[in-house]
């Protein structure tokens, strides 16, 4: 009995100190987290970023990144096998249409060129020699019927003196039949000379135009083979920036073959990805704003690409301005598209973390006490480096666009200079 009320007397007395230590635990507890809330009530006002709200005229925009790219371009390939013997030109260089940027080689495409150099020349001197003979066949043939004319002639005069003297009995009836019959004979090979002149010449006329055509089709085959050997020196085509040089020195080319790229420096489009959400609000023919890192320059919207890739839309622009010095094919650039203009709205520098169509809680600044006021804003429409408000704000007031989430929970915090 004296053991029980011993051990009964001791647990009595420790209660009383484990439930001093909890208390005192429970105060420490109490005193840092007020400590720490007084603390975080406070906040150096050079720490901050302020953004002024802004009312006036607003255009809203649809934002993106991309390049320019040619409007104008030659995509450059291998026509015939071939090695590439140098190369001239490497990308970046400018280009006019006739400057050689590599030449190629191959054999067989001159021994081609020479044959047709050949063949065509026979296919001439043989359209010559036959001109030569037509012409040597038209003339014994007119001779011949000038002959004849000449006999003809003749034997008309015979017969007209000899009907004359058959009155008087000069010349027999019997002689001036003979006569009219010659005279009749030599009118009739006289026609058919004339006829089988005409018919040689319609002939010859015929034959010459074959030999043309056939000494047309040599001299097509010789052309080919000419422009085969000609396009071993590659050119550009047309005038403005090597952009790609697809092979190397001492390599062979296939057909078809990609060789080179050339793209035009003053003609130029620009290629813009925007978020899928935003690109529904982009319509051909909107203005857009294209960002050199240079410069600045006016643009307009041709085409909406209808395929989304990793959530973007692509949408060229063709540019209308005046371009900046940097301004080049496959440049980097930045643009923004004018969907809208709204003639008086109030706007925000957008904070990094504040997404269009939300509503977030910023802290607004009450000049009266000096405090910072967590306030529930309505954004809109992004409008480039600008957001619209809705609601929530007035403008001329001071909100602070910089990462406040250490202080998130606080309602209200004191700014110290």
């Amino acid at each position: 009995m004296d053991i029980k009320a011993s051990l009964a007397k001791n647990k009595q007395r420790k209660f009383p100190v484990k439930s001093l230590a909890i208390g005192i635990a429970s105060c420490a507890l109490l005193i840092g987290v007020a400590f720490i809330d007084v603390k975080s009530e406070e906040v150096d006002a050079p720490s901050l970023v302020f953004a002024q709200v802004q009312s006036g005229q607003l255009s809203l925009a649809v934002s993106g990144y991309g390049q320019l790219r040619s409007k104008q371009s030659r995509f450059i390939t291998a026509s015939h096998r071939s090695q590439v013997e140098e190369i001239f030109h490497l990308p970046g260089s400018r280009v006019s249409h006739d400057t050689v940027i590599m030449r190629l080689s191959n054999p067989d495409l001159l021994q081609t060129l020479n044959r047709s150099r050949l063949a065509l020349a026979r296919q001439k001197a043989s359209f010559e020699a036959l001109k030569l003979s037509q012409h040597s066949a038209l003339l014994t043939q007119r001779g011949q019927l000038t002959l004849l004319k000449s006999e003809l002639a003749n034997a008309q005069i015979r017969e007209e003196a000899e009907a004359k003297l058959i009155a008087k009995g000069i010349v027999s009836a019997l002689d001036h039949k003979r006569s009219q019959l010659e005279v009749n004979q030599l009118t009739e090979r006289v026609k058919l000379a004339q006829l089988q002149l005409q018919q040689t010449k319609a002939l010859h006329t015929q034959r010459l135009q074959i030999e043309q055509e056939l000494m047309r089709e040599v001299e097509l085959s010789y052309q080919a083979a000419d422009t085969d050997v000609r396009n071993l020196q590659v050119k550009a085509g047309i005038d403005g920036m090597l952009q790609e040089v697809n092979i190397e020195q001492g390599q062979s080319v296939q057909v078809g073959a990609p060789l080179a790229l050339v793209g035009s420096e003053m003609s130029l489009l620009a290629d813009l990805q925007v978020p899928e959400k935003q690109a529904s609000r982009v319509q051909i023919g909107q203005v857009g704003i294209i960002n050199t890192f240079s410069g600045e320059v006016q643009a307009r919207v041709n085409r909406i690409d209808p395929v989304v890739r990793d959530g973007r839309i692509a949408i060229e622009l063709e540019l209308t301005g005046a371009l900046p010095d940097n301004a080049r094919p496959a440049l980097s650039i930045e643009g923004r598209i004018i969907t809208e203009t709204k003639a008086r709205a109030l706007s925000l520098q957008r904070p990094s973390y504040i997404a269009e169509q939300s509503t977030a809680a910023l802290y607004v600044l009450n000049k009266e006490t000096n405090q910072l006021v967590k306030t529930p804003i309505e954004f809109g429409t992004l409008a480039g480096n600008a957001i619209e408000i809705r609601t929530g704000v007035k403008a001329g007031e001071q909100v602070v666009i910089s990462d406040m989430s250490d202080f998130k929970h606080l309602e209200q915090i004191k700014i110290t200079q």
